[in-house]
């Protein structure tokens, strides 16, 4: 039985000895590749605001700064709902004792409130009156994913005819027959938020609309990929 056995095993390596080149004479040799890539951008108009408002307070009772921010921010949160074309939703809430000498000396809470749109006056008249008791952590812009979408739409045809453009150059410089597209990849960028201002805080009680400009996005959008020349 062993002797059996070991001739099974032999049998089973040799073959796949055998086979294990006939695999790999399957692959064939590939000459003459070369990869590139174009790139092609546009400055787009941001057309959608974000912006983060806060209330901070200080108490040495807990329950008691609980209670005052819980307070603001609900009337903060019942004014912004007034305004239907304006998203509006809670952020961060952050309790943290403020020590003295390895003492808790009394508490510091900070809630935000986070609003988006498109209607930057509306959403500026909004920050002005929510301003009256919340300060402005940050305002930004940006380009909103539907235009985002239409300019990649046409950077993307732009990109792939730029492609092939360079294509058929490299063809011509080497004196090749023609090509072949062996792979194509395409990545977009940029359009990151365009920041406003941070830290704004007022403290009047009747408090004007800040000033806004939303200014321009840089979308990029790059084309990579491999030819075979022939």
């Amino acid at each position: 039985m062993p002797r059996f056995i070991c001739l099974i095993a032999t049998a089973f390596i040799l073959g796949l000895s055998i086979t294990a080149p006939a695999g790999a004479a399957e692959e064939t040799p590939r000459y003459n590749q070369i990869h590139f890539q174009v790139e092609r951008t546009r400055a787009v108009d941001n057309d959608r605001m974000h912006a983060v408002l806060s209330t901070t307070a200080e108490d040495d009772n807990a329950a008691r700064l609980a209670d005052q921010i819980n307070k603001t921010m609900d009337w903060a949160l019942k004014t912004a709902k007034t305004k239907t074309q304006i998203e509006v939703r809670s952020g961060g809430y952050r309790t943290h004792p403020v020590y003295d000498k390895d003492k808790i000396r009394r508490w510091r809470a900070t809630q935000e409130l986070i609003l988006e749109g498109s209607d930057f006056a509306e959403l500026g008249g909004l920050i002005g009156q929510l301003q009256e008791r919340l300060q402005v952590t940050s305002i930004n812009f940006s380009v909103s994913a539907e235009k985002r979408r239409a300019v990649e739409d046409d950077l993307i045809t732009q990109s792939l005819e730029a492609f092939k453009l360079r294509a058929e150059l490299v063809r011509k410089q080497l004196a090749a027959k023609g090509y072949r597209i062996v792979d194509v990849s395409i990545n977009t960028g940029g359009g990151q938020p365009v920041p406003l201002m941070r830290g704004l805080a007022m403290e009047s009680a009747s408090v004007a609309p800040p000033a806004l400009e939303a200014g321009t996005s840089t979308l990029t959008l790059i084309v990579g990929g491999t030819i075979e020349l022939q």
